[in-house]
């Protein structure tokens, strides 16, 4: 066995075919190198690579952790996952059994490629998950972990189901609006669910994507995981890698020769997977998210399917298609800190949630703060 740290974009071209072929067998397209590389070029600019190949006795690369080394604001060395703001889950790119040898593994050669003393950024990892733990026991110093909340991770369980079996799983309203409301709108207007298909295709079907999120998502800023323009960018450069690999699913709802509702995922390995989507409002009478997300659920079958990931997030439209969840939580791996600079960490990070709030909610903090004060 042995382990070595690409620091190259250059230098990963000998190892892109084994890390898509275990990345797929995943179904993760968060892990593939076509995530990574535009996370790279989109997100982390003035960072390098720091990818970890663990190689078997017979040479074969076995496992990857594929991380970027980059600095922290405040000028600390910081190891990540590439994009972790925008993506769901992420493990070692490597066979499900064989994670935790590879997290052992990789450890101490990243170790001295970096410096012992540095912050690891994991991202969103499966809760229970015994990778991670054995990375951070593995590494030559000692590592905390910054206690973050779970996240439910709602997925639908094809396998072996048709779309109408499927759909005797819902309940009698979820049948009724799926029947219901195709046919009203199908009698009233002509409708047409269409892939993209082209690459010209991808670039434009993008761009409303973008436009119809955006009409969705107007009154409510903030909370869109491709409201950046850096998101989007990302976007873009993993749209059209994905589109050449042909895992790449983008649809629209076309009523009347107008997009009415966008849908856009992937589907890697036996996974069939929902990232973003958007509507135009002046269509919701007709439910048009609803009727689009439902038709990629009878595409995904078609398709021989194992599962379609409905991604991270509890709303209730998920729970509605839903068939189980898994949970998942962000770690983040750092050396031990005093208790004073543990304090002001705390303070910076609430001083600026505070200013991310809207100015209702810093009003309604200051005051209850005079309050406080005046009681004391």
């Amino acid at each position: 066995m042995s382990v070595e740290v690409i620091d190259k974009a250059d230098d990963l071209a000998p190892v892109l075919d084994a890390w898509r072929r275990l990345a797929a067998a995943r179904g993760n397209a968060f892990v593939t190198p076509e995530w990574y590389l535009a996370a790279l070029k989109a997100l982390h600019g003035s960072a390098v690579p720091a990818v970890a190949v663990m190689r078997g006795n017979d040479g074969e690369v076995r496992g990857l952790l594929p991380l970027v080394d980059c600095h922290s604001k405040s000028g600390s060395r910081l190891l990540s996952f590439p994009g972790t703001r925008f993506a769901d889950i992420f493990h070692p790119v490597a066979e499900q059994h064989d994670e935790v040898e590879v997290a052992a593994a990789v450890a101490p050669v990243l170790a001295r490629h970096v410096g012992a003393r540095c912050r690891l950024d994991l991202g969103r990892v499966g809760v229970g998950a015994g990778w991670w733990r054995e990375l951070a026991q593995a590494w030559p110093d000692r590592l905390t972990v910054v206690p973050q909340p779970e996240d439910a991770l709602p997925y639908v369980a094809l396998e072996g189901l048709d779309w109408h079996e499927y759909l005797a799983s819902r309940s009698g309203q979820f049948r009724n609006q799926v029947k219901r409301k195709r046919r009203s709108l199908e009698r009233d207007h002509e409708v047409r669910v269409r892939r993209s298909d082209t690459a010209e295709e991808v670039t434009s079907d993008l761009d409303t994507l973008f436009k119809l999120h955006d009409a969705r998502w107007d009154d409510r800023p903030g909370v869109s995981s491709i409201a950046r323009a850096e998101a989007r960018q990302l976007h873009r450069e993993f749209a059209a890698a994905a589109h050449e690999r042909g895992w790449l699913r983008l649809y629209l709802l076309e009523v009347d020769g107008v997009a009415a509702a966008a849908w856009y995922g992937w589907y890697v390995g036996d996974r069939f997977s929902y990232y973003q989507a958007g509507f135009e409002p002046a269509w919701s009478r007709y439910s048009v998210g609803f009727l689009l997300l439902a038709e990629t659920v009878r595409e995904a079958i078609a398709e021989g399917a194992a599962e379609y990931d409905l991604l991270v997030g509890d709303e209730a439209f998920k729970a509605r298609f839903a068939t189980g969840e898994r949970l998942g939580t962000s770690v983040l791996l750092a050396p031990p800190i005093s208790r004073s600079r543990l304090a002001a960490t705390a303070k910076r990070v609430a001083r600026s949630g505070v200013r991310a709030m809207p100015e209702s909610a810093r009003e309604r903090i200051r005051g209850l703060r005079h309050r406080v004060r005046s009681s004391g």
